[in-house]
């Protein structure tokens, strides 16, 4: 039950998050984000919004350190509701995220970018990045591997 007010207001705060911001390239409406609950607190996951990536992992190769490399994931909203991500939370410094910021409608496609550096790395690196989302479960981990070379 606990779990369910948790998830429960986390969306109210990204629902007035989005809402309240009025720069943003479409306002997006409260209905969007809500997520379907009985009265039981039971979530009814198939009106829910689904996010289907292509690929959960990348790996970079070798490079060398210093290098700067990106990816981007892409993915589509296989559910029966608008998709909204509302957070790409890098595991670490040295990654920057950005993604789909309008709501996805079922059947379109998004991304989410990453933009590496591996100025202060060096070895095996295996890192990432959580997408947090209307969906259930909230969040879905992005992950790349890539072995850095000392100059």
């Amino acid at each position: 039950m606990s779990k369910h007010i948790i998830y429960l207001g986390m969306l109210l705060w990204m629902a007035i998050s989005l809402t309240a911001c009025h720069n943003g390239p479409k306002e997006i409406d409260a209905a969007i984000v809500n997520i379907p609950v009985s009265a039981e607190g039971e979530t009814d996951n198939s009106k829910m919004p689904v996010i289907s990536f292509d690929k959960l992992s990348h790996d970079f190769g070798n490079l060398m350190q210093g290098e700067k490399v990106s990816y981007t994931y892409h993915f589509t909203n296989t559910g029966k509701s608008p998709l909204v991500i509302s957070s790409v939370v890098p595991s670490c410094g040295c990654t920057v995220a950005q993604f789909t910021k309008t709501p996805v409608m079922p059947g379109d496609k998004g991304d989410v970018s990453i933009n590496f550096n591996t100025e202060t790395k060096h070895g095996m690196i295996s890192s990432g990045v959580t997408v947090q989302a209307n969906t259930y479960p909230s969040e879905t981990r992005l992950t790349f591997t890539a072995i850095v070379e000392t100059k």
